[in-house]
């Protein structure tokens, strides 16, 4: 959702993102805490449609329901599209094409292979293990965990990408990690997902007949 709120701001100017809440307590792929696929949560939010923060704030004991604190009303008025693996589909990647993926369209979600020195980073380049490329094995790598790739950049000679983080600013450098690029560390180059962001054609018609069907079934 982040990847989706960056690259929306980035087109539009837009400072309010999208609800996290919204697809995580009212989409029927979300797999809360036994994990998930962030290329789902695209797949969902073009289905159904993007829901301002404002209107549905994340807390970790929300509901499929929304508040609205302005005049917005519960749909933004667009959704995601084109959900993809970047590089064509899974575990085709590369740092180049990932590297491009930023310039042309913004952030994206990648999936990440978290050990515990990863859990106390505070500052500089990560560096830790490196991952074969998923081409090169049987076909999958699990993923403990999903960063939001936002830049890239090189210091000493060493190249790396920064990442942010989601767990809070006091984490790393301000909530960010610098890590090794080009060498598939932690699977940083195994899976970048991407998606856009587009006017919804029903204008949030399905967001609406969601919510309200929900508070149907709750009465």
């Amino acid at each position: 959702m982040r990847m989706l709120s960056a690259r929306h701001r980035k087109n539009t100017g837009s400072k309010v993102p999208f609800s996290i809440s919204f697809p995580l307590y009212c989409s029927e792929f979300n797999q809360g805490c036994e994990g998930g696929f962030s290329n789902l949560v695209s797949r969902w939010s073009q289905d159904v449609g993007l829901v301002p923060a404002t209107c549905a704030t994340y807390n970790t004991h929300a509901s499929c329901n929304y508040d609205c604190q302005d005049t917005t009303g519960p749909s933004s008025g667009f959704r995601a599209d084109k959900h993809r693996y970047v590089g064509g589909y899974y575990g085709k990647a590369n740092a180049g094409e990932m590297m491009q993926e930023l310039i042309d369209n913004g952030p994206m979600a990648v999936g990440v292979r978290v050990a515990d020195n990863f859990m106390y980073y505070t500052e500089g380049i990560y560096q830790g293990e490196l991952l074969p490329q998923i081409e090169k094995t049987d076909g999958w790598q699990e993923m403990q965990h999903a960063v939001l790739l936002v830049g890239y950049g090189e210091e000493n000679g060493l190249k790396y990408w920064t990442i942010q983080n989601s767990w809070d600013e006091y984490w790393g450098e301000d909530g960010y990690m610098r890590i090794r690029r080009g060498e598939n560390d932690s699977g940083m180059e195994s899976s970048p997902e991407a998606a856009d962001v587009v006017p919804d054609e029903s204008k949030g018609a399905r967001v609406k007949y969601l919510l309200t069907d929900v508070k149907k079934k709750a009465r």
